[in-house]
């Protein structure tokens, strides 16, 4: 009899692949790798497999973000151009937002298409 092996017990010391903007936050913030390896005292392969995707644990995403000013770990997973519309927007009524978005749509109507 075949036993099924839950891949998570496999994989469960592996980083997982997350979606995050860890490169173009540097970008916006002229930071290179080097400059991680340095800040983070890092090793230069783990900050390359941030660069190409991987998520870093806890306590250096903590200092990541701290290198970026950002207020949450949250936000590295926010392109840098849409992180302050979402704050922009946070803590406000719905009222507020309704009359933000029709003045937005006002201002910047779509264009109909040919």
């Amino acid at each position: 009899m075949l036993r099924m092996v839950r891949i998570e017990s496999i994989h469960s010391t592996k980083t997982p692949k997350r979606i995050h903007f860890l490169r173009e936050w540097a970008e916006r913030r002229d930071l290179r790798q080097v400059d991680f390896v340095k800040e983070l005292d890092a090793n230069k392969g783990t900050v390359s497999r941030w660069f190409a995707g991987s998520l870093p644990e806890q306590p250096c995403l903590l200092r990541i973000c701290a290198m970026f000013h950002l207020e949450e770990p949250t936000d590295l997973f926010r392109h840098p151009d849409d992180n302050w519309f979402t704050r922009f927007f946070a803590d406000r009524s719905d009222e507020e937002r309704k009359r933000m978005i029709q003045t937005l749509e006002a201002a910047f109507p779509k264009k109909k298409r040919a």
